[in-house]
């Protein structure tokens, strides 16, 4: 399934422009495989010899690996990686002076250059190639490889790091998980193999009318707009629904998703409540300072003050969750190196001391690896720092808000910058950087994020899941990358997605060249609205914990940066407030049947978007997105 996600996932994405299933954190892929599997062994071949059917924590592990998989099958590592590593060579030109203003400063072999130094395998990665001329493999060996151990390393922290945590955010603090909770319902169905025929009352979501009339209507929805992609006919449904206020720039999106709502339903209002709140109060700051011209020049090369502001944010909520949970890791230490504690770790993901071991391991192996690159250890140790931080934190942020679509808080390389000042980083520092900046450029997912919601589907049964997930990781990334390179010079990179493959591409080059020609020192402006941020952050997190009626969650300040969270406020709203009305009103009793219906709603549109890929597949048809967030 892993492989089958590889394929998938960049073929769908990159090539047909498809439904994007696993572009973002909603994972859709993962849960719509899983559906086909449930079918086709619980509810298919399990009628006719009762062995077939998957039992629940079998069901259960498949997820976690597929979800860790799908993680980086597009925008959480190869649809940015794949292009970033060759369009500073394809994109030079007499204009962009990059041949000599910015190739010198490249490590070499980081990207498919020919074995003399040429650029004839990146130029036919974009143009293409004719079918009968093989594909120059040679040159993608290396860099493939170099990197891979770098990308090993950070995921590998990341989910160690997951694998500590897990017993504190499921166990101790018991957050919400909502985007895992649609196929944690899929899972528990598999309980009694016939779910759907017979089982116990009330076991399985299957029996619910809410969970069925739910997906129906967004399958329905959704499917007119691949009827009309395949017949001509204006879709008469439709999931998304979009209206502005006012013009430019107070402009105000008014973005209604059906599924983000959903999501949004299955978490804790008070969480909801601080997304969109602290969303809109945010756009109105940042709008503000543009009408009124009061924004920080340099913003490409810095980041804007709402960035900044985050940033501050974001350490603090990562130092203070980390303080919060000392009781936690405290034991888990005590655990790992024979102090007490014996069997603290049992049933976990992995030993906590094998979990340790792995986290200083890999950050020794990601600081090395920048060093020979050509970043100084300093410089190294912040940025991998503060990259696990925005992972940590973005994770967190999901398994409370249930945000399909997220965008990071800061780019790491914006804080070297505004820190440090691109005079004393040097243009090679500043190179090294522009290649760091390619590979997780937006952070729209995150191997970090999917094995915590992982580990949440395999609560209840979970020892030694770490390796499994790991072996997903490696067996999604070659086949992730040996699709997205075969299909690029089949067809023309210049041909694939016009995002990954068309804007995005150049975007880390021209920060990198700007960086070198600003020769500018650090931005304490901006440091002081890091301070800011981490003064709020503060705030919020001690009045959260004195005050039981304070409204206000410390996770909205996190995405306030997002300009992906403007676009969903409204949709938050919506479920924020549907839910307060029926809990208010209808209590429990209506609560249960409605957050089956949501659930419903959601698996509905993931069931559209991978059954219309396929299509799009079988009838070899470009740019059907039905699924697209």
């Amino acid at each position: 399934m892993c492989a089958a996600i590889g394929v998938a996932g960049p073929y769908w994405t990159i090539y047909l422009q498809s439904s994007r299933m696993f572009e973002d954190y909603h994972t859709a892929g993962a849960t719509f495989f899983l559906f086909v599997l449930f079918i086709v062994f619980n509810l298919g071949l399990a009628r006719l010899w009762r062995a077939f059917a998957l039992r629940e924590h079998e069901l259960m592990a498949i997820g976690a690996m597929m979800l860790v998989g799908g993680s980086i099958a597009t925008s959480g590592l190869i649809a940015y990686f794949i292009p970033a590593i060759t369009s500073a060579y394809y994109f030079a030109n007499s204009s962009n002076q990059w041949a000599t203003e910015l190739w010198q400063h490249l490590p070499k072999a980081l990207s498919p250059l020919d074995p003399n130094g040429g650029t004839f395998a990146i130029r036919k990665f974009w143009t293409g190639l004719p079918g009968d001329e093989p594909i120059p493999w040679g040159p993608w060996v290396g860099p493939l490889l170099i990197w891979a151990v770098f990308l090993a390393a950070m995921f590998a922290c990341t989910m160690a790091v997951m694998a500590i945590m897990r017993k504190q955010w499921v166990d101790h603090e018991h957050l919400s998980f909502p985007i895992a909770q649609v196929p944690a319902e899929l899972c528990s169905a598999a309980v009694a193999p016939t779910a759907a025929v017979a089982p116990a009352a009330g076991a399985s979501i299957l029996r619910s009318a809410g969970f069925w009339i739910g997906l129906g209507l967004t399958f329905l929805m959704a499917s007119s707009g691949g009827l009309g992609h395949y017949f001509g006919v204006f879709p008469f449904f439709r999931v998304r629904y979009w209206l502005e206020l006012s013009d430019p720039p107070w402009r105000l999106p008014l973005y209604v998703d059906l599924v983000v709502m959903g999501l949004a339903f299955l978490i804790p209002n008070r969480v909801a409540f601080s997304v969109w709140f602290v969303a809109l109060l945010a756009w109105f700051l940042r709008t503000f300072m543009q009408a009124y011209n009061l924004q920080l020049p340099d913003d490409w090369v810095y980041g804007d003050e709402t960035h900044h502001l985050a940033l501050g944010a974001t350490i603090v909520f990562v130092v203070g969750s980390l303080w919060l949970s000392r009781g936690h890791l405290g034991r888990a230490l005590r655990c790992a190196f024979g102090a007490g504690e014996r069997g603290y770790d049992r049933g976990e993901p992995c030993s906590y001391r094998a979990a340790f071991l792995m986290i200083l391991v890999s950050l020794i192996v990601m600081v090395a690896w920048l060093r020979q690159i050509g970043l100084h250890y300093v410089y190294g140790v912040l940025l991998v720092l503060l990259t696990l931080a925005v992972y940590y934190a973005m994770a967190r942020v999901v398994a409370q808000c249930g945000l399909p679509m997220l965008s990071p808080p800061i780019y790491p390389t914006h804080f070297l910058v505004s820190a440090f000042g691109t005079s004393n980083l040097g243009s090679q520092q500043v190179g090294v950087c522009g290649m760091y900046f390619g590979w997780h450029f937006d952070m729209r997912n995150s191997p970090m994020s999917g094995a915590g919601h992982g580990m949440f589907l395999t609560r209840r049964r979970r020892g030694g899941l770490l390796w499994p997930m790991l072996l997903a990781l490696l067996i999604t990334y070659v086949t992730a990358a040996l699709c997205t390179v075969w299909v690029s010079y089949r067809h023309g990179a210049v041909n694939m997605d016009p995002w990954f493959f068309g804007t995005y591409p150049p975007l880390p080059w021209v920060w990198a060249q700007q960086a070198i020609n600003l020769h500018s020192g650090p931005s304490y402006a901006r440091l002081a609205w890091a301070g800011g941020g981490a003064t709020l952050m503060a705030v919020l997190l001690l009045a959260q914990r004195a005050w039981f009626w304070w409204p206000l969650h410390p996770v909205g300040l996190l995405v306030c940066s997002s300009h992906m969270v403007y676009f969903f406020w409204v949709s938050v709203f919506l479920a924020w407030l549907v839910k307060a009305l029926l809990v208010a009103f209808g209590g429990p009793g209506v609560f249960a049947p409605a957050r089956r219906f949501f659930i419903g709603m959601v698996m509905g549109y993931f069931l559209a978007g991978g059954v219309w890929a396929i299509v799009d597949t079988i009838a070899h048809s470009p740019g059907n997105a039905v699924f697209y967030i």
